[in-house]
């Protein structure tokens, strides 16, 4: 389901695909991936709000969050998260079938 129509203000989501969360360049401008941010499959994020956000011809809808250890809002395309209660049907299914 949508984490923009069921997920509230403070509610924890779950990021289904790992990506890039906050970058970091060095001095001459270049990506230093090292001391960069990434979130993994499975880290939970507090959900602030959700926007709409144009890159070219593409609107895309976009989450802002809290990762639980900040107090700064990013944000991400919506594609990246899920609510608790699909990631709990994620992992039952899953595991069921590595079961079988």
């Amino acid at each position: 389901m949508s984490v923009t129509s069921e997920c509230s203000t403070g509610d924890l989501i779950y990021v289904i695909e790992g990506f890039v969360a906050h970058t970091v360049f060095d001095c001459d401008g270049n990506l230093d991936l090292e001391n960069s941010i990434e979130l993994a499959v499975g880290d939970t994020v507090i959900y602030q709000d959700w926007f709409y956000n144009k890159i070219d011809d593409n609107i895309l809808i976009e989450i802002k969050y809290k990762p639980s250890n900040k107090d700064e809002c990013w944000s991400a395309v919506e594609s990246y998260f899920v609510t608790e209660d699909v990631w709990n049907g994620l992992k039952e299914f899953f595991l069921l079938e590595k079961e079988q």
